[in-house]
């Protein structure tokens, strides 16, 4: 078995992530982030309502950046 740590980069995957109510016709934006389960933690924390109320979205790294100065 190898237990060396590995030498090579990480990945630069880009993905982001940003949380809404699920039925919300305006997509109003709750948080915003690189993990689907902590966005959705950090959702329901801040609204009081059950992880199962949102619904999660693929973002670009602009819309993150532009929404997380609103949103933190």
């Amino acid at each position: 078995m190898n237990t060396n740590p590995s030498f090579h980069p990480k990945p630069d995957l880009d993905r982001f992530f940003c949380s809404y109510i699920k039925g919300d016709p305006a997509k109003e934006p709750i948080t915003t982030g690189e993990s689907i389960p902590a966005i959705i933690a950090k959702a329901a924390e801040k609204t009081g309502r059950g992880r199962g109320d949102f619904e999660v979205e693929e973002i670009t790294r602009e819309r993150h950046e532009k929404l997380k100065q609103f949103l933190f």
